[in-house]
């Protein structure tokens, strides 16, 4: 697939945007990961994140009708991981396998309140979030993850943006 000449892209097209994989857990406690290209640091004090949820997904329904679950961690992926984006991105977990996907992963498990929370080897950085807020915006909720702790930090992993997933043709 090849993606469209930067000139011929719209402005929001051509900012290389970190990708992150959101890590998520159902009313039983079952691992969800999806892609994330919406989100970035808002505040230093606390420090936070903005995140944006696509509707009509299964991380969008772990975040918010499981209502004793208000964590997630948040992953920045590396360029490393770019095969990952396919199946964690572009298949919801609606209609796609992603526990039998991600049980092929090697995830790592962080223990959290008495909940496994998996997150990916070789990610740049995994950080807890605890989700405090909710802004509906046309077709994404965007949530306010305050850091809750530093999970993972590996500094010499080179992150994956929008702008390889682009020069892959995965996307655009």
């Amino acid at each position: 697939m090849n993606s469209k000449a930067t000139k011929n892209r719209r402005p929001w097209n051509r900012v290389p945007e970190q990708i992150y994989s959101l890590s998520t857990l159902d009313a039983q406690a079952v691992i969800n990961m999806n892609i994330v290209s919406y989100a970035t640091p808002a505040t230093l004090k606390p420090k936070s994140y903005i995140v944006a949820v696509y509707r009509s997904t299964k991380t969008h329904a772990n975040i918010f009708d499981n209502k004793s679950q208000r964590y997630c961690l948040i992953q920045a992926l590396s360029q490393a991981q770019i095969g990952l984006v396919r199946n964690l991105g572009q298949k919801s977990a609606l209609k796609y396998n992603k526990v039998k996907f991600l049980s092929n992963q090697n995830l790592s498990l962080f223990n959290f309140e008495g909940c496994d929370y998996g997150y990916l080897p070789s990610c740049g950085f995994v950080i807890l979030c605890k989700i405090t807020k909710r802004i509906e915006l046309g077709d994404h909720d965007l949530i306010s993850a305050e850091v809750v702790k530093i999970i993972h930090d590996d500094k010499d992993q080179k992150l994956l943006t929008t702008g390889d997933l682009i020069s892959a043709g995965i996307i655009l």
